[in-house]
């Protein structure tokens, strides 16, 4: 059984599938993908994150670059390089972090100021140096998420909506799922509720691991008239300390901005705060020339990291038959079809897939029971 309907249960369910195990998907909202899944950037980028991370996302392209026929209706993908814009006091460390990226994305690069305006000629003077990842794409969120659930239906699998998790019970190695009136029976419940794993974890008598829910902000505002933004990059503004001032990306219909905000929040459905639009734009406006004013529409969506901001995948370490699979934070989407046929190995094999610990991606780097959970949210 795995309960939560976003990329994180969607997925599992398909790599399951795929072995022939069919689940039941539990979601406690009335549709599927209503919290973080369906408000996403919808970016793949292969130098966001830590080194597990990045492992787990390279280790996706093939997925998203060809998916299996009968899941899909067309690409998954369309090209959309990316670019991390600094100032002069950030050429150093834009020019060490390509270095770093370069290990494991060959194609990074680093344009100076005048390369990176021929990208984006909006730009301010004042930037000095970018770093460029010219294989970026853009992912067609919803696609993606509808393989996954076509691929569970296909090997005869259960998805239930309004089933909200009230109470869990193990008895002689049997979970009994209080959810949406019924009372349903699994030998393994798979946490991937999101923003609420660790309040699933506790009703199951599991430890906490610490899930951080962050709300993130974005917004599509109206470009002003004569600017076409169709063929830029998204791109990020250094902040210094390894975090984003802010970040942009051609929409239809206008521009998507975000203050790559972080503000903690309880589990619950995210409402955008007006101030934070108000900070997504004017930090645009400072290291661009646009002008923007009409803000066509804004959203919000809550991004689950722990501490080492890595995911959370296995079998909890003292109680029989719980799976984690949380933390995904902002990279749900692009480590989606990696990171799930992670969970489907450790769940069904005790072991990773062989071409992922290849890849260099360590179980014990997921493990619920690692080291450095308790402590404090690292930058990122």
């Amino acid at each position: 059984m795995v309960v939560g309907g976003g990329i994180a249960g969607a997925g599992v369910g398909w790599a399951l599938a795929r072995r022939g195990v069919p689940v039941t998907l539990l979601e406690a909202e009335a549709t599927l993908a209503h919290h973080t899944t369906g408000r996403s950037a919808a970016q793949y980028l292969e130098t966001y994150g830590n080194e597990t991370v990045r492992r787990l996302t390279v280790a996706s392209r093939p997925f998203f670059a060809d998916p299996p026929d009968e899941l899909v209706d067309g690409p998954l993908w369309s090209p959309r390089p990316m670019m991390t814009v600094g100032r002069a006091d950030h050429v150093e460390t834009l020019r060490r972090r390509a270095a770093e990226d370069a290990e494991l994305v060959p194609s990074v690069h680093v344009v100076d100021g005048d390369g990176a305006r021929r990208l984006c000629p909006v730009l301010v003077d004042e930037v000095a140096v970018a770093l460029v990842e010219p294989d970026a794409l853009d992912l067609d969120v919803a696609a993606i998420h509808q393989a996954f659930v076509r691929a569970i239906r296909r090997a005869g699998g259960t998805i239930l909506t309004s089933h909200r998790v009230t109470a869990l019970r193990r008895r002689a190695g049997v979970w009994h799922v209080e959810a949406g009136g019924t009372v349903l029976e699994a030998d393994v419940v798979v946490d991937a509720a999101g923003a609420w794993c660790d309040e699933l974890a506790t009703r199951a008598g599991a430890a906490p691991v610490g899930i951080r829910p962050l709300r993130r902000t974005a917004a599509i505002v109206a470009l002003p008239s004569g600017v076409d933004a169709t063929a830029w990059p998204l791109v990020a503004f250094e902040h210094g300390d390894g975090s984003m001032d802010g970040y942009m990306k051609p929409e239809p219909g206008g521009l998507l901005v975000s203050p790559a905000d972080e503000t903690p929040s309880p589990p619950c459905d995210a409402r955008p705060e007006e101030i934070d639009v108000a900070l997504a734009l004017e930090r645009i406006m400072s290291w661009t020339t646009l002008q923007l004013r009409h803000v066509r529409s804004a959203w919000a969506g809550l991004r689950s990291f722990v501490a080492d901001r890595t995911p959370v995948v296995g079998y909890d370490p003292a109680v029989p038959g719980f799976f984690w699979l949380a933390g995904q934070g902002g990279y749900g989407i692009q480590t989606a079809p990696a990171l799930s046929r992670a969970a489907a190995g450790l769940l069904l094999d005790g072991e990773l897939p062989a071409d992922l610990t290849e890849r260099g991606i360590r179980a014990a780097s997921l493990a619920p029971g690692r080291p450095g959970l308790d402590g404090d949210l690292v930058v990122g």
